[in-house]
């Protein structure tokens, strides 16, 4: 068998904290994409704000929704559908006795390490 092959066994995901990444990453990824829409809306705005639709059209339309409003919406959604399916990968792991994991060692040679014993040499 070679052996730079690490073999780990995936058991559990903290539910929590799996689901704040992802829905922090969601926020993110969110607000780079909405910008150009929430340029483009703006200039709508700017056009909506007459006598027809009010200050209204011009709050709505200038962007500040989608920019504040768009991206926590989406993380809150993301937050609680990724809390929902972490728990049931837990499940699913816990019920077929966990994921294999197989790793590869490259670069850094943790024997050598532990027997310099974190000192480098000059």
């Amino acid at each position: 068998m070679n052996s730079n092959i690490l073999k780990l066994k995936l058991k559990r995901v903290d539910p929590v904290k799996y689901a704040i990444i992802a829905s922090l990453l969601t926020m993110l990824i969110m607000l780079i994409v909405f910008v150009p829409f929430m340029l483009l809306f703006s200039a709508i705005g700017l056009g909506a704000a007459t006598e027809s639709f009010g200050a209204a059209g011009a709050i709505v339309g200038s962007g500040i929704f989608m920019i504040i409003f768009v991206p926590l919406i989406y993380g809150a959604i993301v937050f609680v559908i990724t809390l929902i399916a972490t728990a049931l990968l837990n499940f699913i792991l816990k019920k077929t006795g966990g994921l294999d994991v197989d790793f590869e060692k490259v670069g850094f040679d943790f024997e050598a390490t532990q027997a310099n014993q974190g000192r480098i040499e000059q």
